[in-house]
């Protein structure tokens, strides 16, 4: 006999037709490091982005770039081989300046506009005949992730890291075949891993941030807001969230596209000042291991009212309200010296906190490339308990929420020398296309790409 899920004060949240959701929370496994080549701890503990990075550094694309107002420290842009890999052959475009840079406003224009054209890049490259043949990419998908959670400095994060980084993200087709066979939403009843695989605002965020995003002109970019409805939110026919859908993926390489994601890390700045507001009396993010008191529910509901969303968000966020609770200074001490399940499952993130997610149905071929799609979606997830960001919890081969494993097992030395020959590929293929472009930008040139060349010395 199956046990009942515990009682769930946001289950009000889930529409009941998700309960047929597809889901995959355990499927795709990826392994972590080959034999060798583990973080040492002076990498683990280092104070800047460049020390626990310096053996995974593939190539270096812009040092010194201004700050975002011309004259703040310069950005600087980093393709890395990431430590904990989300798929075989993936890689992670990151600012690594001295000090955090998280958000898409904090850094130069120039630094975001190079970040989304190598994104761009790695969609031609993984699309290529050629590549696709050498690696194995055919019947592939892939997905671009970036998180940004700049407030949350207590409990387990979807931006662990604060620097301002994209995930290039591939999987082959042996490691989408553990997708075949999905599960359902019904068929969990462990109300922790429920609350962080599918955060309370997966339904009612996708609706309150649409509401917002209206506002937004989508014209330069030429894109069109999906509206977000149980007949297709909830079966998952364009993932989890808010979604933008773009006319393909060359808009990536537009600066109009750098200003959308701007804009929209503003609207969703602004939102959450308002609704943190609502519900505390408080605009700004609490201190570390510290939630603003919540206000008395009839004056949230009377706030919440007056921010002019539509009626059923309103509704929606009402029973938020009614389901969260004041975390006592004895309790967040507690938690501060508990398990990270605990504080996952009763600590708030502070917001903003959202992950964004660009991918385009159907599988990469030789004759169908993904470069060829016509339309692109930017996935919108807010987050309020969820630690798990966008590049481990996403839409995934027509599974609209996948979750990936990592560390299961180890990559063997010829998997991630396969690996290595991929990023070191692209990476020389990134920095050609770019060259042009890049030619013109102030601070120190591109540097040579890296390779790697053993496992104690790392790219060098």
């Amino acid at each position: 006999m199956r046990s009942r899920p515990a009682h769930d004060p946001f289950a009000a949240l889930i529409p009941p037709a998700a309960a047929d959701l597809p889901i995959a929370w355990d499927r795709v496994r990826v392994p972590g490091l080959p034999a060798g080549f583990d973080l040492t701890p002076p990498e683990r503990n280092a104070p800047t982005p460049m020390a626990r990075f310096h053996r995974r550094i593939i190539h270096r694309l812009l040092d010194g770039v201004g700050g975002t107002d011309g004259n703040g420290p310069g950005d600087r842009l980093v393709l890395v081989d990431k430590a904990l890999p989300h798929a075989q052959f993936d890689l992670m475009l990151s600012e690594a300046s001295d000090h955090d840079k998280p958000s898409p406003v904090d850094v130069a224009p120039v630094t975001a506009q190079a970040l989304w054209r190598s994104g761009l890049e790695f969609v031609r490259f993984v699309s290529a005949p050629a590549q696709q043949q050498t690696f194995g990419l055919e019947q592939g998908q892939l997905h671009l992730a970036l998180n940004c959670d700049p407030g949350t400095r207590d409990r387990e994060s979807v931006q662990a890291a604060k620097q301002f980084h994209l995930h290039l993200l591939y999987w082959t087709e042996a490691e989408l075949a553990a997708l075949r066979r999905p599960g359902r939403l019904s068929d969990v009843h462990d109300g922790r891993l429920r609350r962080q695989l599918l955060d309370p605002l997966a339904f009612l965020g996708a609706r309150l941030v649409a509401a917002r995003v209206a506002e937004l002109d989508l014209v330069a970019v030429g894109g069109r807001l999906l509206a977000p409805t149980d007949g297709n939110t909830a079966p998952g026919a364009h993932g989890l969230g808010c979604v933008i859908g773009l006319p393909g993926w060359a808009v990536l390489g537009s600066p109009a596209f750098e200003g959308l994601v701007r804009r929209l890390h503003r609207c969703l700045e602004g939102l959450s000042a308002d609704l943190l507001e609502a519900f505390t009396g408080e605009r700004t993010p609490p201190r570390p291991w510290h939630r603003h008191r919540l206000l008395p529910v009839p004056q949230i509901d009377a706030r919440v009212r007056s921010l002019g969303l539509p009626r059923a968000v309103c509704d929606g966020l009402g029973v938020l309200a009614r389901g969260l609770r004041d975390l006592e200074p004895a309790q967040l001490d507690r938690l501060r010296r508990g398990s990270a399940a605990a504080r996952q499952h009763c600590m708030t993130l502070n917001q903003p906190c959202y992950a964004l997610n660009l991918h385009a149905p159907g599988r990469n071929g030789p004759l169908a490339s993904l470069i060829d799609a016509p339309e692109v979606w930017l996935g919108i997830q807010t987050k309020l308990f969820s630690g798990v960001g966008g590049a481990g919890l996403l839409a995934l081969d027509g599974v609209p929420s996948v979750r990936v494993l990592r560390g299961c097992g180890r990559f063997s030395e010829a998997q991630w020398r396969l690996r290595a020959d991929f990023q070191r590929a692209f990476a020389q293929h990134n920095r050609d296309a770019l060259a042009s472009w890049l030619a013109g930008m102030p601070g120190a040139p591109p540097a040579p790409v890296r390779q790697l060349a053993d496992f104690t010395r790392g790219w060098v």
